[in-house]
């Protein structure tokens, strides 16, 4: 129960336990965590931190383990709480769903799996409880610091001791029916992104906090990084109810030029993003290259027809006259006609001087 020292608010578990209170003020009991420790976590007082709220955080954790909530249903356990403190955190399971990836967190930070390995912390949600909060990690494939850079409002209810744990647990909460934006990214393995409710990117890569440069001078303070491109990574994009972008492909100033850099190229058809729930005229794509045939400037788009959907390829010419590759990209699930794509998209790259 390490992540309880953590977790354990004194306060909160007085508050919602007035009877607890008045022991303690009668000097029954040394404090609402002896209590808890003695008899409430048996008697089915989940009530321990602000952000396991009242009825939400249970309910959330017994819906996202059914074999949990069965047991707890036929009086074998007092709550998914005490299965979470007496067998869960080891089995890695998450105690905040959606708030907090337990799995997630463990396969973008090795350094966390290394920690659980020696004994340090117990699970990724003790090191997010001590640590990684402060170091602005990210708990699941939402990207934090994009989240709070824009809505400072929830950075700072954070910091003031709100409800909230992490940026993913206000924009599931309630962000995403507020209509607030966000990022969702990957790692360097294999990854299945889901898009939210409002207007959301989604790119499988791996997304990092970084310092700040403008036209390659250090100007301080921390922006968003990309740790990979794709290569020799099949991550799946899931667009969600709200209006997605997924993108192939970004854009970074440099100092004295736009770098454009493609996303899922250098592995030939063994590296592309299968994009899910692709809406034509509501949702949009960002790709790498321009639309159009191959030159030695940039790569060019190619759209072909399958049976698995709309198959985006980069077209690679080496030296301007060369042999053409194809590089697959990208598979957008239940599209056939390559304009509902096209008309769709962002293509970056240089102005093709040479053609």
């Amino acid at each position: 129960m390490a992540v309880l020292d953590r977790l354990f608010d004194e306060t909160f578990y007085l508050q919602s336990y007035p009877d607890v209170a008045a022991a303690v003020a009668a000097g029954q009991i040394p404090s609402g965590l002896a209590h808890f420790l003695a008899s409430g976590l048996q008697e089915g007082r989940t009530l321990i931190s602000r952000f396991y709220r009242r009825g939400d955080g249970e309910a959330r954790y017994l819906a996202a383990n059914p074999d949990v909530a069965a047991v707890v249903a036929t009086g074998g356990l007092a709550s998914g709480l005490q299965h979470f403190l007496g067998v869960g955190e080891s089995e890695g399971r998450s105690l905040f769903p959606e708030a907090f990836d337990e799995q997630w967190y463990r396969q973008r930070y090795p350094d966390i799996v290394d920690a659980i390995a020696q004994g340090v912390f117990t699970s990724g949600l003790e090191h997010y409880l001590a640590f990684g909060r402060d170091e602005q990690r990210s708990v699941s494939p939402l990207f934090e610091l994009d989240y709070f850079d824009t809505y400072p409002d929830v950075r700072a209810a954070r910091d003031a001791g709100g409800i909230y744990l992490s940026a993913a647990d206000h924009y599931f909460t309630a962000g995403q029916f507020e209509g607030r934006q966000t990022t969702f990214s990957g790692t360097t393995g294999n990854d299945t992104v889901v898009g939210g409710a409002a207007l959301d990117t989604l790119t499988g890569v791996q997304m990092d906090v970084g310092d700040c440069f403008v036209g390659g001078t250090l100007v301080g303070g921390q922006c968003r990084q990309y740790d990979s491109d794709g290569v020799n990574e099949q991550d799946v994009l899931i667009g969600g109810a709200g209006i997605d972008t997924f993108e192939l492909g970004r854009a970074l100033a440099g100092r004295a030029f736009v770098n454009y850099i493609p996303f899922y190229q250098g592995g030939g058809d063994s590296d592309f993003a299968r994009i899910e729930n692709f809406e034509p005229g509501r949702d949009s794509l960002i790709i790498g290259g321009r639309n159009g045939g191959a030159d030695f400037i940039s790569p060019g788009t190619e759209f072909e027809p399958s049976p698995e959907g709309l198959k985006i390829y980069a077209l690679n010419t080496v030296g301007g006259g060369g042999n053409t590759t194809r590089d697959l990209v990208a598979i957008v699930s239940a599209i056939a006609d390559p304009n509902d794509v096209i008309n769709s998209s962002t293509f970056l790259g240089p102005v093709d001087l040479f053609i």
